[in-house]
């Protein structure tokens, strides 16, 4: 292919491809990344490759991407059907993100034209290689000074570099998520009215339960900083989180008194959405929620404990966000139950948060 046939693709018929197989908190940081794609080639057909379900909510309705392809999961049979949608599109260029590795032999068996991805990743302070790195066509180098979010951006910034087009300048680095639908407004809102919440009530969302039980602060101290929140703000206070952590909830609910709501499980990933947008603050871990909150311009209290704060941290909100964290030797570890008698999570204390989060309020 010429710069004849590249210029003309770029007219309109210039093909993308975009892998993000991951969840919630892992998609939202990738958002950026598309949203700059999108403003820098307003005529191409962006195809995001997905899989698990939260990050297949999230890229729902995105106005930054055309299509979807699901990998459905690991047989051979699906590899071969993704590889001939592959080919059936006519790739130019094929981009992995950097939490997609092993990739490259889709995108070169899917006949891709140019694939770009990183050679190496730096991975919990490992550093991992791709497969068939020499395949790659664009790889730029991986930077553990930089955030995800902006490893994502470098990676789309390289691509339209070998096209000839500059980063938009309004691209951000901001989080985004904004196209629930009318629907889930509604819902979203007849769930508050329906526990007592008015329109314009100030509540706090929490989400004090992680997937990754080495994420999880104690639940003695949820309680107790709920109950600061109560006797400071007589406001609300909304616990959040799926289906499988709402019988824990419940029972933290419930050990922390009135005024708490359970809304585990009671709500789609967009409908939360707008119930966090209409949240005066967010208190949880650094896990999906924590995210989504910020991507829809909820001022954020994040615990972080085992995760590498320095990768997975936004850049740039458009709400304040608080990360308390405290180093340790074992930080960033893999656990998804602490092994330490003493996790990292507990050298987070009640009056750092209350300090955190009465502050956001204030503001």
């Amino acid at each position: 292919m010429g710069p004849d046939d590249v210029r003309y693709r770029m007219d309109g018929h210039l093909n993308i491809l975009v892998t993000r197989l991951q969840n919630i908190g892992d998609t939202l940081v990738f958002i950026p990344a598309v949203r700059a794609l999108r403003l820098a080639l307003p005529h191409a057909r962006i195809t995001y490759l997905g899989k698990h379900a939260g990050g297949l909510e999230i890229m729902r309705n995105c106005p930054y991407i055309d299509e979807t392809l699901v990998v459905r999961d690991r047989s051979l049979g699906e590899k071969l059907r993704l590889l001939r949608e592959f080919r059936g599109r006519k790739l130019d260029y094929f981009i992995i993100s950097p939490q997609d590795r092993g990739r490259v032999p889709w995108a070169w068996l899917g006949g891709a034209w140019k694939i770009a991805g990183y050679a190496r990743i730096c991975n919990y302070g490992e550093w991992k290689r791709e497969k068939l790195p020499w395949l790659l066509d664009i790889a730029p180098m991986f930077d553990v000074t930089r955030s995800e979010v902006e490893h994502c951006l470098r990676l789309v910034e390289d691509v339209l570099d070998d096209l000839g087009v500059a980063l938009p300048a309004d691209a951000g680095r901001e989080l985004e998520y904004s196209w629930y639908q009318p629907d889930d407004i509604e819902r979203a809102h007849a769930f508050l009215r329906t526990h007592g919440i008015a329109d314009g009530q100030p509540f706090v969302a929490i989400a004090p339960v992680s997937k990754r039980a080495a994420k999880n602060w104690a639940r003695d101290r949820y309680i107790e900083i709920v109950s600061r929140m109560r006797q400071a703000w007589r406001a609300p206070v909304i616990f959040i989180g799926g289906i499988p952590e709402k019988p824990e909830i419940e029972a933290l609910a419930a050990a922390a008194g009135t005024a708490c709501v359970n809304a585990a499980g009671e709500l789609t990933l967009a409908q939360t959405a707008v119930l966090l947008e209409r949240a005066r603050l967010f208190l949880g871990s650094d896990s999906g929620p924590a995210f989504l909150a910020s991507a829809v311009a909820t001022p954020v209290v994040a615990l972080y404990g085992p995760a590498d704060i320095y990768r997975w941290s936004p850049p740039a909100t458009r709400a304040p966000r608080i990360n308390i964290f405290h180093p340790t030797p074992t930080n960033p570890c893999r656990h998804q139950v602490c092994p330490q008698e003493h996790p990292c999570m507990s050298l987070i204390t009640v009056d750092e948060v209350w300090e955190a989060c009465a502050g956001l309020w204030r503001e």
